[in-house]
């Protein structure tokens, strides 16, 4: 008997049907070849789409400002450049030469698109909501399909009979494949369907054999783990968990422009310092000159002299320091808007200038008031106290009895048939009544009297959340009034100081001055300038964290903020 050596497909001069398989074969591919740029895509679509669904339920965060960037350094080609560096710099003048002047909005607005803390808050914002895309999917259809195919040939069993030439094989083709799906229904149903085909074709004689079986299941629990707010707690918390996450980012980006602004006005005030610690140095070395110019007529003494001196040369220290600190300050600022610390860059101080003293024109009771209607971490102090009340109905439902009813389907083709058609008259069914009644309840019964607690600690939670605001609104309010009259003493002690060393000067023209009360004169009135611009500064920044303890500092899209009250309207 000679041995078949026809091709596998094709035997007694028919083909077998290949196209439901070459066809399942191909769709099973086509699922699992998708590009990982098609999976990005997705994830962003469904992602976002939640956060800007979400966004509206927060105030000052705009669906606009949600989509991740890729990082990049900051553009600060229109930036102009400074045309010299300063002189109270001294050798580090020629540093700031053409280096690019940043505004206080140009620097908000690049810590807003460039800042790595900025975007690492929006990076976890965004994972927040990838979580839920999975929790939402859980509770839909979720689909399963595979499939394979063997080709073989078997010879093991073969006998010889006279006659026979060579061995016969006994040449077969398999594939099995299979679809399906698992659904959790809100009430706690579970919903399952297979379908499977078996397929078999022995070459010799063309025989082929199809076995096809579709089983359907549904379980509902009457009791234990039934009902949608058992089944649903699982994505009703992660759904509020992205809302509370939207709102730690509107407080986020609060306290993100406050500190911002305070490092910005931080480094013009160390380059203050630097400046007036400068003019008190030249005023040392010309009361030198002039003093030793005293002395060689015989009119200063050498301790007078040996006074000023010491005095000049502390005055140069304080002011070497002072270009150290300023620099150092510079650099952490670049690095915190997100700008390569070797960037030639300059902080435009002409924003000291439009400092000044500006009132709420609010009282402290209104903007408690305000506060605990407006800010967000109170809103999500208080819906977390329903979180755990909530947990409490689950708890209670993990007491009870299993009981669930489970209908069950199946059908099958005929035994050998050929075709893959499903015999609908060959089929099972049944209904079953499943109880249980466990006697050991002592980790639900902890479980259950651990939520009772929660709840106590959420509602005492609460509560000092509302005390902690009332606190930040008070010191804030103390503070913005100690900076006001800061900023008043500040302002008189300048005039003061100034008119000490002007006294002193003319004191020494005459001759009849004291170094020692010349060199007092001109470190008071230093320091009064530099008391000055501090409280100045402070106040400012005291008015900005004011508006961010109420929750309502409004912030743009470009990182600028909203300076009047009756535009932050609750």
């Amino acid at each position: 008997m000679a041995r078949d050596r026809s091709p596998w497909w094709r035997t007694g001069g028919r083909s077998f049907p290949r196209k439901p398989a070459v066809a399942f074969a191909l769709a099973l591919v086509s699922l699992g070849a998708c590009s990982p740029q098609h999976y990005h895509t997705r994830a962003d679509r469904e992602t976002y789409s939640i956060l800007f669904e979400k966004s509206n339920e927060v105030e000052n965060v705009e669906p606009d400002e949600l989509p991740l960037a890729p990082s990049s350094s900051p553009d600060l080609s229109k930036l102009l450049p400074k045309p010299r560096g300063d002189e109270f710099l001294g050798d580090f003048a020629t540093f700031e030469a053409g280096a690019k002047v940043l505004s206080l909005d140009e620097a908000l607005d690049t810590g807003i698109h460039h800042s790595r803390d900025y975007q690492s808050a929006k990076e976890n914002l965004y994972l927040s909501a990838l979580d839920l895309t999975l929790a939402r999917h859980r509770l839909s259809p979720i689909f399963n399909a595979g499939g394979g195919a063997t080709r073989a040939s078997d010879s093991r069993n073969f006998r010889i009979e006279e006659g026979m030439t060579e061995i016969v094989a006994t040449n077969t083709f398999s594939r099995t494949q299979s679809a399906g799906f698992n659904w959790l229904l809100a009430t706690g149903a579970r919903l399952s369907t297979d379908f499977t085909q078996d397929f078999l074709r022995i070459m010799s004689g063309n025989q082929s054999v199809n076995d096809s079986d579709l089983a359907v299941s549904l379980v509902q629990p009457l009791l234990q783990g039934g009902g949608t707010t058992v089944t649903l707690e699982a994505l009703t918390q992660q759904e509020r968990n992205v809302l509370y996450d939207l709102r730690d980012f509107a407080d986020f980006r609060r306290a993100f422009i406050v500190d911002l602004v305070s490092d910005y006005y931080g480094v013009l005030r160390s380059r203050d310092l630097v400046k007036n610690n400068y003019v008190a140095y030249q005023g040392f070395v010309k009361n030198v000159e002039r003093e030793e110019a005293l002395a060689e007529e015989d009119r200063r003494t050498q301790n007078q002299l040996g006074r000023l001196r010491q005095a000049k040369l502390q005055s140069e220290s304080r002011w070497i320091d002072a270009i150290r600190v300023y620099l150092q300050r510079l650099d952490e600022f670049k690095i915190s808007l997100g700008i390569p610390v070797d960037t030639k860059l300059v902080l435009d101080d002409r924003e000291l200038q439009k400092l000044k003293i500006d009132e709420p024109g609010i009282t402290r009771d209104q903007s408690v008031e305000i506060a605990l209607v407006t800010r967000p971490d109170l809103a999500t102090a208080s819906d977390l106290v329903a979180d755990a009340e909530r947990r409490i109905k689950v708890a209670k439902n993990g007491l009870l009895p299993k009981l669930d009813v489970a209908l069950d389907y199946n059908a099958v083709s005929e035994p050998g048939d050929s075709t893959p058609a499903i015999n609908w008259e060959r089929r099972r069914w049944a209904g079953s009544l499943d109880l249980d009644l466990p006697l050991d309840r002592k980790a639900d019964r902890n479980i259950y009297r651990a939520t009772l607690i929660e709840v106590e600690r959420a509602r005492r939670a609460e509560e000092l959340a509302r005390d902690r605001a009332r606190l930040e609104l008070y010191d804030s309010w103390r503070a913005l009034e100690q900076e006001r009259l800061s900023f008043d003493i500040a302002e008189q002690g300048v005039a003061l100081a100034a008119r000490r060393l002007e006294e002193q000067l003319l004191l020494g023209e005459l001759g009849r001055g004291e170094a020692r009360d010349l060199v007092d004169a001109q470190e008071d009135l230093v320091d009064a300038q530099n008391q000055r611009t501090a409280t100045l500064i402070d106040h400012t920044l005291a008015r900005l964290r004011l508006w961010r303890d109420m929750g309502i500092l409004y912030i743009n899209p470009d990182g600028s903020w909203a300076e009047k009250l009756e535009n932050e309207t609750p």
